[in-house]
């Protein structure tokens, strides 16, 4: 997949016309998980040192939570499958924005012998906050298209987003918390329709100060459960977005690649408002959105869907 250089399009639709839908959205809680042990810590520390010299510092490996991700990978398993999700998943594509605090285990194999049927499993990485934005359109192409005659996975495919926030000091935004958030997507059944997603080349730059982009929320005012909810990144500039007199709602500053998602787990609590995305990835110089229509409770027939929609990644 491109992102770069040339535009591409690509119809949201499956060729018999069935559009892809967020069936669901989960912000698993995970500060109660039990913690990596003293020997995980060490490893990591004696492998920094071998890679980097005995000078390089590990001290930060004793003030973080430390938590890996196979263990978040299980509390999401939980969690889904408590809500009926992992039914018919035949995909997983992992999103690591930061890397994991165990070595001895690969994601991959470790996530396909974890679910049932072993699902087929792939990560994105160094993708920044566009990470997850690109695990949604590749979802989308291996369940329509993917397989090994061509003629798509179908079932559902999950999108797990995770950070985890030990880590070394850096001058790039790290999450201030461990966080995993789920997404199930399919072509059949319920769920927000997706109606358009854009991953585009846009300027690398400076972070700007914590308070320049804060917006603030109109006091007394109620919005209405099917209002457009507006999502935007902590980098995302309010005067860039051209739909930001609708509901506008904000990203933790604390997170990383989650902060979008978790604002739109909660938005399950308003099924009938259409929600809009907007992320801005300054150290890779990505600009994404996303377009989610209400929430199906059944699926139109296909020739009810728009099939006009596209996804536009430049």
């Amino acid at each position: 997949m491109t992102l770069g250089g040339r535009s591409r399009t690509a119809s949201w639709a499956t060729p018999g016309g069935a559009v892809l839908r967020v069936r669901g959205v989960v912000d698993v809680p995970v500060d109660d998980l039990v913690p990596v042990g003293d020997g995980t810590r060490r490893s990591v520390a004696e492998d920094l040192r071998y890679v980097y010299g005995e000078d390089q510092p590990t001290d930060w490996l004793e003030t973080g939570p430390g938590r890996d991700y196979p263990t978040m990978i299980r509390a999401a398993r939980s969690a889904l499958a408590e809500r009926g999700l992992l039914d018919d998943v035949r995909l997983v594509v992992l999103v690591v924005t930061t890397p994991d605090l165990q070595h001895e285990r690969l994601l991959g194999g470790f996530v396909a012998d974890l679910l049932d049927d072993r699902p087929y499993t792939f990560c994105v990485t160094e993708q920044g906050l566009a990470g997850p934005f690109t695990a949604l359109r590749l979802a989308h192409e291996e369940l329509a298209h993917g397989g090994p005659q061509g003629a798509g996975l179908g079932g559902d495919a999950l999108v797990l987003v995770l950070e985890q926030c030990t880590l070394p000091p850096t001058a790039t935004r790290v999450p201030a918390r461990d966080r995993v958030v789920a997404l199930v997507v399919g072509h059949d059944g319920a769920g927000r329709p997706v109606e358009a997603l854009s991953v585009a080349r846009a300027p690398r730059g400076p972070r700007p100060a914590a308070a320049a982009h804060d917006v603030a929320q109109v006091p007394g005012r109620e919005a209405s459960p099917d209002a457009r909810r507006v999502v935007l990144g902590v980098d995302v500039d309010p005067g860039e977005v051209p739909d930001a007199d609708d509901v506008v709602l904000h990203a933790d500053p604390g997170a990383a690649a989650t902060g979008v998602w978790e604002v739109l787990a909660a938005c399950d609590d308003v099924p009938d408002a259409p929600v809009v995305l907007h992320e801005r990835c300054l150290e890779l110089g990505y600009r994404c959105s996303l377009v989610l229509g209400p929430r199906a409770v059944q699926a139109t027939s296909p020739g009810a869907d728009d099939l006009a929609r596209e996804a536009v990644l430049a």
